[in-house]
């Protein structure tokens, strides 16, 4: 088992299973998180056929009694990144929008980045050379109609991000926001089945971005990191 361990959410499907296929390709034991055990296995198999070693620890990253009892297994051992990729989509007008859909979008998006933090900080701090990385969006720079609950949970995501960076500066821990831009995933298809592949990146684009990120030398950080197709601009 590698001596370096990545916690990674949302890790069964998308720029969360790029991530855990990098990070394993490149000498990381991935704990994969995610609410669908099935999807977390797989994920599992195909980086122990690539010679590489996962966990899975099916739960709801809401439940932070799930999160404090995983957080308990891992007893001593230091946690090298926590990487949080879960998310929930929503592309409905506001006047179309319930609290119930506004709870369940900031729940996963800015309440998870929060319980698991909370959670994982002590592992994080026994590491030397720790990174507390979440997956943002580009829609905290650019607005868009139809995704005011979406966006506002990415902009708090922003700002606790930032807020979490300053915070834990002292203990030598980088904090980063990575936003992608519109990506070829699953929650992409769902949210949008009739989206222009072509203004699309692949969640492998985004895995080596946050491979770079989490491999800055010790002591070393950068701000929020925004990437997107050219054919956005």
């Amino acid at each position: 088992m590698s001596d370096r361990i990545a916690l990674i959410t949302g890790a069964g499907q998308g720029i969360g299973r790029a991530i855990a296929l990098r990070l394993a390709a490149g000498g990381f034991t991935p704990i994969l998180v995610g609410r669908t055990a099935a999807k977390l296995e797989a994920v599992a198999a195909e980086i122990a056929a690539a010679g590489g070693h996962a966990q899975v620890a099916p739960l709801d990253v809401t439940e932070s009694a799930a999160l404090q009892a995983l957080a308990d297994r891992l007893g001593d051992q230091p946690l090298d990144a926590l990487i949080h990729c879960a998310g929930e989509a929503l592309v409905r007008p506001l006047t179309e929008s319930s609290e119930a859909d506004w709870d369940r979008v900031h729940a996963v998006n800015l309440k998870a980045p929060f319980l698991l933090v909370k959670a994982f900080l002590p592992h994080l701090k026994r590491s030397t050379n720790a990174s507390i990385l979440h997956i943002g969006s580009i829609t905290v720079y650019v607005g868009a109609p139809g995704v005011a609950a979406y966006t506002a949970s990415k902009t708090g995501l922003l700002g606790f991000t930032r807020s979490l960076a300053a915070e834990l500066k002292p203990d030598g821990i980088r904090v980063v926001l990575l936003s992608p831009g519109p990506a070829d995933t699953p929650m992409r298809w769902a949210a949008t089945p009739d989206y222009d592949r072509a203004l699309l990146i692949q969640p492998e684009v985004v895995a080596e971005t946050a491979w770079h990120l989490i491999n800055l030398p010790r002591g070393v950080t950068t701000g929020d990191v925004l990437i997107e197709s050219l054919a956005m601009l």
